[in-house]
């Protein structure tokens, strides 16, 4: 057995953790038992990764066929561990991942013994089916584990199936999602047609072959999947509905993983490769815009919301967006350091929304007010989350966003630029609007304090996120260290950086003491937003005008003329023995007139013929 062959059968432990722990069916008092178990087998995964991320001589590939037809054609799955960043990225996913369960494990308790399992399965299905898409470098391989994801998200979205709401959530994300996994399905057989492989590494040896239509085509459709999993504009619609779904579950999927997983494929893929696509122009230049657009909108609208998860989860729409201009003007390197810290703040947020959630039992923010004391543990905590979010320097968070904004200014894209400032604008107008409203920092007579003997399971994930989302110049020489590449090409102008310092210190300064102001007088701005993002009339059009009459106009066909054509003979049949079964009716007297007139007519036949045939002879 191989390095990765070792691999991806340690990835597979947390799941049969699950199993086993199901098998064992002990009191619900040991449910602590469970958790350790996907964490002592996670963590036993993280081993040889983090031994492979140091040493790089290690054999790293492994490959086997998925698809074999008269021995003379095969597809095979490539998994690799070569490319540096995803080793960083697959141990930020299981460092995340181990958090969420130490935090599950006290945010679902109170749920029977089955769900309790029922739950781990599904988190741990997720998380493993993330880490072997990561490690994946074969499109092929990518698509079966992106298809996991979807379906993992699907059960755990709708986990608190009794309220319709999470059905309808997980059953709109689930669609979507899926609509994009067929466009994905379509360009992988379009591409592996031309190429023969679908090797993500023998795409840059290939990359010129990109230039034809035919080609292009499975680009457009791979960008589409791309978008439709990040829920990128105009595919945004199902993110801010996912909140139905348990609050770790969302710190999970919003972190390093399903909505990420876009940025992570085609940060694989050669950027030459998406570059030339004559069916649209420069590909790039689409996830550029669409980048752009949801970035803008996204920060308005998480400005504009009062559902504390729902500002989380439009901002994350907004920030992945931010990862998609990177990617769009060829610098995915950037996009992925901005994906390393975002996980890091972005997960702790929605834990600490989880804790509010589960304490208070409500997720409004306006009647949130002054809950969080902001000396407090928490307090502190939810300071470097906001903090981290808004971007202000030496945070996680700062530097990655203002190298993307950099490249932009280097590109000369000055109207994009301005877009992309009031986004930055806006990002630390709802970060600082989460903190002055949950603490009592403007609310200084404030006694509403409530989070109060807080479970040592919630403060673990959140003390060792608020860690990474503090510092950093650490985090930053983590990922540059991990992935090979000099900190001293990662150089950022102060002319660059101190603008938009300025810009982050005004929104927040602004925010505190006008907040009433800044709402009324960026109305207009929302509804514009809104409107953008408001995509859910056109899906229920779409759906109506096409799926639902579309299938009314099949299933007539199939009842009527399908149906029709073959059941005409056997209800021809039927209908013909139920009139001869009405016949015998024992009535002895009609039996006597039908006997006498079928002689009759017998009799009357004949003659007829003998007439006919007589006359024929005579003719002759």
């Amino acid at each position: 057995m191989n390095f990765v062959n070792l691999i991806i059968f340690l990835s597979i432990l947390p799941i049969v953790s699950v199993f086993s722990n199901n098998l064992l069916k002990g009191p619900k008092q040991l449910n602590w038992i469970l958790p350790a178990m996907v964490y002592s087998s996670i963590l036993i995964l993280m081993i040889p990764i983090y031994s492979f991320n140091v040493l790089s001589d290690i054999n790293g590939i492994s490959s086997f066929n998925f698809i074999e037809i008269k021995n003379f054609w095969f597809l095979p799955i490539t998994f690799h561990l070569g490319i540096k960043t995803y080793t960083l990225i697959s141990l930020v996913v299981l460092g995340i991942s181990i958090l969420i369960l130490i935090f599950s494990s006290k945010f679902i308790e109170n749920e029977s013994y089955s769900r309790y399992n029922k739950y781990f399965l599904f988190l741990t299905i997720f998380i493993t089916s993330m880490f072997l898409f990561v490690i994946s470098n074969d499109l092929l391989g990518s698509f079966i584990f992106w298809e996991f994801l979807g379906l993992a998200s699907y059960f755990l979205i709708g986990f608190w199936n009794k309220d319709n709401e999470a059905i309808k959530s997980s059953t709109i994300a689930f669609w979507i999602t899926r609509v994009g996994d067929l466009f994905f399905l379509s360009g992988i057989i379009i591409i592996s047609s031309k190429f023969g492989t679908l090797n993500y590494i023998l795409f840059e040896t290939t990359s010129s072959l990109s230039n034809s239509t035919f080609i292009s085509t499975g680009i457009v459709f791979i960008i589409i999947a791309v978008l439709t999993k990040s829920a990128q504009f105009p595919f945004n619609i199902w993110l801010p509905k996912a909140m139905k779904g348990p609050t770790p579950v969302s710190a999970l999927i919003h972190s390093a993983t399903m909505v990420v997983a876009g940025v992570i494929l085609l940060g694989k893929i050669d950027s030459a490769f998406l570059a030339v696509s004559p069916l649209v122009g420069n590909s790039l230049e689409i996830l550029f815009y669409i980048g752009v657009i949801s970035t803008f909108v996204g920060s308005i609208m998480a400005y504009s919301e009062t559902d504390i998860k729902k500002i989380l989860a439009y901002s994350t729409i907004s920030h992945i967006g931010l990862m998609y201009v990177a990617v769009g003007l060829g610098q995915g390197t950037f996009a992925e350091y901005h994906l390393f810290s975002h996980s890091f703040f972005k997960s702790m947020l929605f834990l600490l929304a989880g804790v509010v959630i589960a304490t208070l039992g409500n997720s409004d923010l306006e009647q949130l007010k002054g809950t969080v004391k902001k000396t407090s543990l928490i307090g502190i905590i939810l300071l470097i989350g906001c903090l981290s979010l808004s971007s202000v320097y030496l945070f996680t968070g700062s530097e990655s966003k203002e190298a993307i904004l950099s490249i932009v200014i280097e590109e000369g894209r000055y109207i994009e630029l301005g877009i992309l400032i009031i986004s930055v604008f806006f990002t630390a107008l709802y970060s600082s609007r989460l903190y002055f409203n949950l603490t009592d920092i403007k609310f200084k007579n404030s006694t509403n304090y409530k989070l109060q003997n807080i479970s040592w399971r919630y403060y673990i994930p959140l003390l060792f996120l608020a860690l990474f989302s503090a510092f950093g110049p650490i985090t930053k020489r983590i990922f540059f260290d991990s992935t090979g590449i000099s900190l001293d090409s990662f150089n950022l102008n102060l002319l660059y950086v101190i603008p938009i310092q300025l810009i982050i210190i005004t929104a927040i300064i602004i925010n505190y003491f006008y907040e009433k102001n800044i709402q009324d007088m960026s109305l207009n701005l929302k509804k514009f937003a809104k409107r953008i993002f408001d995509s859910e009339p056109i899906y229920i059009e779409i759906y109506n005008k096409c799926f639902k009459e579309l299938s009314i106009y099949i299933a007539w066909f199939d009842r009527n003329i399908i149906d029709g054509l073959i059941n005409v003979i056997p209800i021809k049949i039927l209908s013909t023995s139920k009139f001869l079964m009405s016949m015998q009716d024992g009535i002895a007297r009609k039996y006597a007139i039908r006997v006498v007139l079928f002689f009759v007519l017998l009799a009357l036949f004949g003659a007829v013929f003998v007439n006919i045939s007589n006359a024929g002879v005579l003719v002759l």
